[in-house]
């Protein structure tokens, strides 16, 4: 999900819902409400800017508005850019971590068996494959505890 992009946007007043396409061949419909789109759209469009990460919106008003890629994917809560989010977040922990701790991937690649090229790549967000098992390993070493937790979906 890392690297997706908008493909194509499109809007209905009547229905007062915005469409989404991503390169990935993901689709996203999201009601103007849970966007705070009080007033109708005018015109959509991929932002060339941005190289496809967001969509610009021309309301009736002439004003105009930009909704990131990931926030059509954040509402209707898909699951796997939910995933690769909690996966940046535990990655973002783990890399404050090891400054505070002053301990270096080196370390981390002896004490794991691995090599520091396969820690570069287990602590990069932009490498989406990734490795759970050792992502706890490395937390474990640095005396954090990983949780999952689940809530009732609203």
């Amino acid at each position: 999900m890392g690297s997706d992009t908008y493909s194509s946007g499109t809007f209905s007043n009547k229905k007062r819902q915005i469409n989404v396409s991503y390169t990935s061949g993901k689709k996203a419909s999201v009601h103007y409400g849970c966007l705070s789109i009080k007033q109708n759209i005018k015109e959509v469009w991929v932002d060339k800017e941005t190289k496809g990460k967001s969509l610009g919106i021309k309301f009736a008003d002439g004003s105009v508005d930009y909704m990131p890629y990931g926030q059509p994917l954040a509402i209707i809560k898909d699951p796997e850019f939910m995933l690769q989010n909690q996966i940046e977040r535990i990655i973002a922990q783990i890399k404050d971590e090891l400054v505070k701790k002053k301990i270096s991937k080196k370390y981390l690649a002896r004490q794991l068996a691995t090599s520091d090229n396969q820690i570069q790549r287990l602590l990069n967000p932009n490498i989406l494959n990734k490795n759970l098992t050792q992502l706890y390993k490395v937390a474990s070493l640095l005396k954090l505890e990983c949780i999952i937790h689940l809530n009732s979906a609203a």
